[in-house]
């Protein structure tokens, strides 16, 4: 539909998929039909790159060959941004703390691609897209080492620029190499300048091979000396002298405080950046680059992440978060919790918006936090949780599950956190520490879902066909019952648990009472539906759940007769939960959000959220219902008696 541009790796368009009926974009490389190795080459490197699956990465939908045009082709997402090449050039240097959120971003990007066995070989400010909701997005995995072993003399300037060591030697380079190009990256984003000048080729790779770079802090205010030495440890010329592991790389600039006062002794340092034949003092506000506000920031402790508080940061709803918004938010004493898809934990004004600290910890969150103690308890889709202060956003504690947790939002009990990981085992973790007491195996393949804790038991399902629900001892771990309807039943639904029964929904589209203690079924009731997958509401004898058919079912608990079926559009996940509150039912699929009558089932309000809006659980506090928009990255702030939005 559209040339977007052209480099040394091909060119690009923008293109529209008939079959998804979505805006991609096409990447052209030019080769050499007699080159079989070099397009088996891409082939095999594209395939690995396309099953990367991280916000950081771009996503991949197709590839081939076109023989007639003499091109191999990519097809991949469509993103809406500025490579950051182009910014510098245009913007300037970014404030020190919005290049190393930037830095960390790409370091998450990496481990993910290097724990999968990916090297990018061609890092550089070209190939980070920053998308216009802050996400940095790493470019063109998989092709810089086809179009070096086809292509050898393409390379350019600015690919030598960001070219390791090791690479001049004819040294493969490994996921160090690519630490190195970071370096470079953060050089140029702290100073406008990448570390080394030259006048050619061949003093640029003498450069990198035998000349020492400098501190970023010798020329710019502001530089912490953690940064400097970080840099500079990913510029060593020995890669076994750089930092380990990218991971290592994203938690070293996590912890970086935040640029602290000038320097006391005398500075003859020029705040002017030079970039190219731009030079000039540079307008470095946050407000250029991404949407941080412009009161001072300051960093508070020392834990894992970036946790900072404003003093005084303007906002307006809806809140437009970094990642994907399906969690479900907590409120409490005016303050509004939520995490998102690209691993940030925002704490926000409940009324204003205004953004009191944004903690950049993890992976991602997909499922909601739990509040307890003045700690927030998130589950990450890297396999951990983490702890931190409600009321500072810095990490106290973490606690590595061993597998990825995607739809269980802890739950909190008796100084006890409990949560379900992708290696189908329940944690209980000591709320206070972070110390192991038990884990339990479910024995499935799918993610558990959300536990529910009542009278010292634990109650959870392991989504897989046969495994049912389980009863465990919340003191010891033990199992107290299991409940099989089938050996073919699956629930993928979280269980609610209310007056001595769990209730819970299946793929068959049943909807079920089981006794708490015994694990004997009280009753069923077949909805019509395919799957009930979310999560029941239960309150004042009656149970609310929605089906993949888009109905939200009123139940009867002490019957099991159902009451009234209202069509509402798809939930999105297990964890899904609809909140009820003041004889309203507040829920919704796609992009529609409804508030129902509790008794009746007629729809009092709907709200319509954008084309990407899947909307996530949603939480209820004095008037106002606050939930995600899922795939738009927003949080809305909704009127509780009208639906109108909060501005």
């Amino acid at each position: 539909m559209r040339f977007v541009g052209r480099g040394g790796m091909g060119e690009v368009w923008e293109a529209h998929d008939r079959v998804i009926e979505r805006s991609v974009a096409i990447k052209l490389l030019p080769y050499q039909r007699a080159n079989s190795a070099g397009i088996e080459l891409f082939f095999r490197e594209a395939r690995t790159a396309g099953a990367l699956h991280h916000p950081g990465v771009v996503t991949v939908h197709d590839l081939g060959e076109d023989a007639a045009e003499g091109s191999l082709f990519l097809v991949m997402e469509l993103l809406d941004g500025r490579d950051l090449g182009k910014l510098l050039l245009h913007e300037g240097v970014p404030p020190v703390e919005v290049a190393v959120e930037w830095g960390a971003q790409t370091a998450a990007a990496l481990a993910a691609a290097h724990d999968a066995g990916v090297v990018h070989r061609d890092l550089k400010p070209a190939n980070l897209m920053l998308t216009v909701d802050g996400r940095l997005v790493i470019l063109d995995f998989g092709i810089a080492r086809f179009v070096e072993t086809s292509h050898k003399s393409s390379r350019v300037m600015g690919t030598l620029a960001y070219m390791p060591p090791e690479r001049f030697q004819e040294q493969p380079g490994d996921a160090r190499s690519d630490l190195y190009s970071l370096g470079c990256v953060l050089n140029e984003l702290l100073t406008g300048q990448v570390p080394f000048q030259a006048s050619g080729p061949v003093a640029m790779m003498n450069a990198h091979l035998g000349k020492a770079p400098a501190r970023p802090g010798e020329s710019r205010r502001g530089v912490p000396p953690a940064l400097d030495d970080l840099v500079l440890a990913l510029l060593a010329k020995d890669p076994r002298d750089r930092p380990a592991t990218a991971l290592e790389v994203q938690h070293r600039l996590q912890s970086l405080a935040a640029p602290g006062p000038p320097r006391t002794e005398p500075d003859r340092r020029s705040d002017t950046v030079t970039l190219g034949e731009r030079s000039g003092k540079q307008d470095t506000s946050r407000r250029r680059f991404i949407q941080l506000g412009s009161a001072a920031v300051a960093t508070v402790g020392a834990g894992i992440g970036i946790a900072t508080v404003v003093s005084r940061l303007q906002g307006r709803w809806p809140f437009h978060a970094s990642g994907v918004v399906y969690g479900t938010p907590v409120v409490a004493d005016g303050v509004v919790y939520v995490g998102d898809g690209a691993g940030s934990l925002y704490a926000l004004d409940a009324i204003s918006c205004d953004r009191k600290w944004v903690s950049h910890i993890s992976d991602g969150f997909m499922a909601g936090p739990a509040l307890a103690g003045g700690r927030l308890y998130a589950a990450s889709t890297d396999g951990r949780l983490y702890v931190v202060d409600a009321a500072t956003g810095t990490t106290q504690w973490t606690y590595s599950t061993g597998g990825a947790i995607f739809d269980s939002t802890p739950a909190v009990v008796n100084g006890v956190v409990y949560v379900g990981s992708r290696d189908q085992r329940l944690h209980a973790v000591d709320a206070a520490s972070g110390a192991k007491k038990w884990t339990y195996f479910i024995n499935g393949s799918h993610d558990p879902t959300c536990p529910a804790v009542a009278n010292d038991v634990v109650f959870i399902t392991g989504g897989s066909p046969g495994t049912g629900v389980h009863a465990i001892s919340a003191a010891s771990g033990a199992r107290k019952w299991v409940n099989h309807v089938d050996e073919q039943q699956q629930i993928e639904a979280s269980p609610a648990v209310a007056d001595g029964v769990v209730y819970v929904g299946d793929r068959e589209g049943r909807f079920l009472a089981i006794d708490a203690a015994s694990g004997v079924k009280k009753w069923d009731i077949p909805t019509g539906d395919d799957v009930l997958f979310c999560s029941a509401a239960v309150i004042d004898g009656a149970a609310y759940a929605y089906g993949s058919n888009g109905n939200l079912y009123a139940i009867n608990v002490v019957t099991g007769a159902m009451k009234w079926t209202a069509s509402v559009g798809y939930s999105i996940a297990s964890s899904f939960t609809p909140a009820v509150v003041g004889g309203l039912v507040f829920g919704g699929g796609g992009s529609k959000f409804y508030a129902i009558d509790a008794t009746t089932g007629i729809k009092k309000w709907t709200f319509s959220g954008s084309d990407k809006a899947r909307f996530s659980s949603p939480a209820v506090a004095k008037g106002v219902v606050y939930v995600g928009g899922g795939g738009d990255g927003n949080l809305y702030a909704l009127d509780v008696d009208t639906g109108k939005e909060l501005t």
